[in-house]
């Protein structure tokens, strides 16, 4: 229906043509069509103020990078350190495991080998294919780069907070019937309890963040075909 044209190049194309047949009372600013009833307005200073506002793709993309950067990636990096303390605390007092525990400890070594995953590449992976949205080309009101993995990595991050709750309330059990663990590492395991559900909220977050940008990328999708 629209050749093959993207929203932000058919925009342009628009206003290319404007500039060679201009319609009575419009004006052009970048890559904008309006109409300015007082020399006074400030439409110009508005617009200004709004272009990163309409541009949802970069918009959504500041927001999911600036909560990796400063708390997704701060917090599994503090969850991995407390439980490499708490599990060569436990590795010290080696002793005769009940079942529970053996299972317990089986848990525990796969969920830190997925968080060691989620941290050092599926969150520092996503940051560096966001950079082409965070800086459009030049020249670009509106980056026609859009991030078409939204949903992706959506599931990817959901199917991470299953596990962390998985392990928390694994730990809840191990904490609520005191199962054979020494006094010392109790309370680390305790205080990684609390930690690893800071990370499970995080995550969360982090779940909602990538799913508002895929609702207004659909949104978007239906306006541009309506309009």
């Amino acid at each position: 229906m629209f050749s093959g044209l993207t929203p932000t190049s058919r925009q342009r194309k628009f206003c290319e043509g404007f500039l060679f047949f201009p319609i009575k009372h419009l004006r052009k600013y970048g890559n904008h069509i309006f109409r300015q009833y007082n020399r006074q307005s400030g439409v110009k200073n508005l617009l200004d103020m709004k272009l990163k506002v309409l541009d949802y793709n970069t918009g959504h993309a500041e927001d999911v990078d600036d909560y990796i950067t400063h708390r997704a990636i701060p917090q599994a990096a503090q969850v991995l350190a407390k439980m490499e303390d708490f599990y060569t605390k436990m590795q010290e007092m080696a002793s005769p495991t009940p079942g529970v525990l053996q299972d317990f400890n089986e848990l525990f070594i796969h969920y830190y080998r997925e968080v060691s995953v989620y941290h050092s590449v599926v969150l520092r992976n996503l940051k560096e294919e966001l950079k082409p949205v965070l800086k459009p080309k030049k020249g670009d009101v509106f980056p026609e780069q859009g991030y078409d993995h939204i949903s992706k990595v959506y599931k990817l991050v959901k199917e991470f907070v299953l596990q962390s709750k998985s392990i928390v309330h694994l730990m809840e059990e191990v904490v609520e019937k005191e199962y054979a663990i020494p006094q010392g590492p109790a309370g680390q395991l305790v205080a990684l309890q609390a930690e690893i559900k800071q990370l499970y909220f995080i995550q969360k977050n982090l779940c909602q963040l990538l799913k508002r940008w895929e609702t207004d990328k659909n949104l978007n999708g239906l306006q541009t075909y309506y309009n």
